[in-house]
């Protein structure tokens, strides 16, 4: 792990950012008269009190307790979204890139001294982990310059620019990937070629390696990714189809597999609201 001061300053620092439109939302709250501004203080103060006997019911660490109840409610968004809304985007946006940015820093330095293609492998590696696909692009090529023949690398660019709407320049990179390794990344190959199919317009080939990913997985992004590939292919009610049943295995699973998944329940019927106005 990295150091610990690094950990902190990187909360601090993420915590700041996002509480930037919340500053200019106190300003409002404060022009507006001294009643909205106390209805305000004592709906954060309970947040946090909420937030603080949440950690303490879940056993969490004390160190988060006093944050949460020292910072004026800036340490009780971070903990809903981190800790207490568990499956969200902000959860990964937030969290993850906190926990990689020292490494990510520790990774820059290393690979100005050593220049080798491991340790712009490594950098790119933790890039992609925080969705910074550029930054990780640049790395793997730099990483193939020096050796171009490493596998991880290849299948590791191919994600990277399917990420970046490229997915003519990905293809080419996880096609031959597929023949040498069908079952590599425990399957993340597959499904990461049928989305670059389905970015190519190659609604037939991604149909089929959905089904194939979709028998060894069952999950809910790629179930809704598989169903938008239907409709796209004209067969709605199959995509209906598949969006319902995704939404039944949700319903029927238990309470923490629900939150964990709640996100992809509200992008199906999603789905289904735009296929119900196709329809109309």
């Amino acid at each position: 792990m990295f150091p610990q001061r690094f950990l902190v300053y990187d909360v601090l620092k993420e915590g700041l950012r996002l509480m930037y439109p919340l500053y200019y939302l106190l300003r409002m709250v404060q022009f507006a008269g001294p009643i909205p501004a106390a209805l305000l203080g004592i709906l954060g103060f309970a947040f946090s009190c909420w937030m603080a006997y949440d950690c303490w019911r879940r056993g969490g660490e004390p160190y988060w307790i006093w944050l949460i109840l020292g910072s004026g409610g800036m340490f009780a968004l971070i903990y809903f979204f981190t800790q207490y809304w568990d499956g969200s985007r902000i959860e990964y946006g937030l969290w993850k890139r906190i926990q990689m940015f020292g490494r990510i820093r520790e990774l820059k330095d290393k690979t100005k001294q050593l220049k080798t293609a491991a340790s712009y492998e490594m950098l790119g590696d933790a890039y992609l982990s925080v969705r910074k696909y550029p930054e990780a692009e640049a790395a793997y090529r730099e990483a193939l310059q020096r050796q171009p023949e490493i596998f991880d690398v290849q299948v590791r660019l191919g994600y990277a620019l399917l990420s970046l709407k490229r997915p003519d320049e990905a293809w080419p990179l996880l096609g031959k990937a597929y023949q040498q390794k069908p079952g590599y990344d425990n399957d993340q190959l597959v499904w990461n070629l049928a989305r670059c199919q389905a970015q190519r317009g190659k609604f037939e080939d991604a149909r089929n390696l959905y089904q194939y990913f979709l028998t060894k997985h069952s999950y809910s992004e790629a179930q809704i990714e598989y169903a938008q590939v239907l409709v796209q292919m004209g067969e709605r009610d199959a995509g209906r189809a598949a969006l319902e049943e995704l939404l039944a295995d949700i319903e029927c699973s238990p309470r923490y597999t629900r939150s964990r998944e709640r996100r992809w329940a509200r992008a199906a019927k999603k789905e289904l609201r735009l296929l119900g106005q196709m329809a109309a």
